[in-house]
């Protein structure tokens, strides 16, 4: 069963742990910056109501900002994710629509689906975030790039996990 709590409980110290003890380590020409912790949002079940998954966008991006000391950047972007989360999943549904007997994974859609939700998801997200950071706009251009490669590295290694934690449908 693809939407067992303990498997969700699990994702989401791991990703944290991830993304706190060695993602937020690497950065790339101080523009690159990955954020798997977003993983756990996208891998929430289809079926579960809008308010828990901008409550659990909350929680986890509050983690985030207390074990990096950053002033609630993470959570506002990660609590804007969960609650525009459903849209995105609308925007890419299948005309019959989702089986709640299935997860936002490769093993039961394909990797087209894949890589236009998370990419739309992540892109939203960094958006929010790298704004949130600068908190002006006199280097858009710049924070539109780091918004750009970020959202590209962060979904590609976010596609890797799929391949690695859930078999492909084909």
């Amino acid at each position: 069963m693809p939407n067992r709590i303990d498997r969700h409980i699990i994702r989401f110290f791991l990703v944290v742990l991830i993304q706190v003890y060695i993602l937020n380590n690497v950065l790339f020409y101080n523009i690159i910056n990955p954020y798997i912790y977003i993983y756990f949002i996208l891998l929430l079940p289809f079926q579960l109501p809008k308010a828990i998954q901008t409550i659990l966008g909350f929680i986890i991006g509050i983690s985030i900002d207390f074990f990096t000391g950053s002033l609630a950047i993470h959570t506002i972007s990660s609590t804007f994710l969960g609650y525009f989360r459903p849209y995105i999943l609308k925007l890419f549904a299948p005309f019959d629509g989702y089986d709640t007997n299935s997860a936002p994974t490769l093993q039961f859609y394909d990797l087209s689906w894949w890589i236009k939700y998370s990419l739309t998801a992540t892109f939203l997200h960094h958006s929010i975030l790298f704004i949130s950071e600068t908190f002006h706009f006199a280097n858009l251009g710049m924070t539109f790039i780091k918004v750009v490669v970020s959202t590209i590295l962060t979904t590609f290694l976010m596609t890797l996990l799929q391949y690695f934690f859930h078999k492909s449908k084909s």
